[in-house]
């Protein structure tokens, strides 16, 4: 439903002359003014009597024949508004682009973050090897031998003659030495190798993975007006994230 007054004015809003133009956007209100911004790449703000209004409907508010919007220059006039939008603060750029003209064309450049990837050698620890003696007891068996004097009595035929015993006097003390002899075992120790033990490093490749958040900006066409574009929609043909 239309309305003649100003009480339903709001950001947002679409301003449209007496003829059907598009002004552009209402952003905020000063006293006795409203502030509306045209433009997409360079804004252009203007400045448009309360009293230039004719009715607010259907998300517009169009102007009274014969308004006069004023255009400002630096997109806002000596005073403080009395309401304004907040202003939202974008994140911050990739990288700091601005948009150039050359021969009538407007060229946006469109940054985007790459990742790439530093490898590091640090230590992460040491191997230490040393020697250690231990002693444990091994049984030997070895067999030895040793001499005994072994003494056998035989009796002999009665009534046989002393002369007759092999090298014996008879009634003569004498005395005979037998050696003995026996084997005893030295223990000997040598040291040999019975085992080697070999070192060496080899290298373990593993797969490192990592989900790294990347940055990148598009761009985002908004027609405002009767515009129509010429070739294709720049949202449409956007490269999928």
């Amino acid at each position: 439903m239309a309305s003649d007054g100003t009480d339903e004015l709001r950001t947002g809003l679409a301003v449209r002359a007496a003829d059907g133009r598009r002004l552009g956007t209402l952003v905020g209100l000063e006293a006795g003014s409203l502030v509306v911004e045209r433009g997409f790449f360079w804004p252009q703000r203007l400045i448009i009597s309360r009293s230039d209004v004719g009715t607010v409907s259907e998300g517009e508010v169009l102007l009274l024949a014969g308004a006069a919007p004023r255009e400002t220059s630096s997109g806002q006039e000596g005073g403080t508004p009395t309401w304004t939008e907040p202003a939202v603060r974008p994140e911050a750029p990739v990288a700091s682009v601005r948009p150039r003209a050359e021969e009538g064309e407007v060229r946006v450049p469109l940054a985007r973050e790459e990742v790439h990837s530093r490898i590091h050698t640090r230590d992460v620890g040491a191997v230490r090897v040393r020697k250690v003696v231990r002693t444990e007891l091994r049984q030997l068996t070895v067999e030895v031998r040793r001499e005994e004097l072994v003494v056998e009595r035989i009796p002999v035929q009665p009534g046989a003659s002393a002369d007759s015993a092999r090298g014996s006097v008879p009634f003569e003390e004498t005395e005979q030495v037998f050696p003995l002899w026996r084997e005893d075992v030295e223990v000997v120790k040598r040291p040999v190798v019975y085992e080697e033990v070999h070192l060496k490093k080899a290298v373990e490749r593993r797969t490192w993975t990592e989900q790294v958040p990347l940055r990148r900006e598009e761009a985002r066409v908004e027609e405002e007006g009767e515009t129509r574009p010429v070739a294709g929609d720049m949202n449409s043909g956007r490269e999928q994230a």
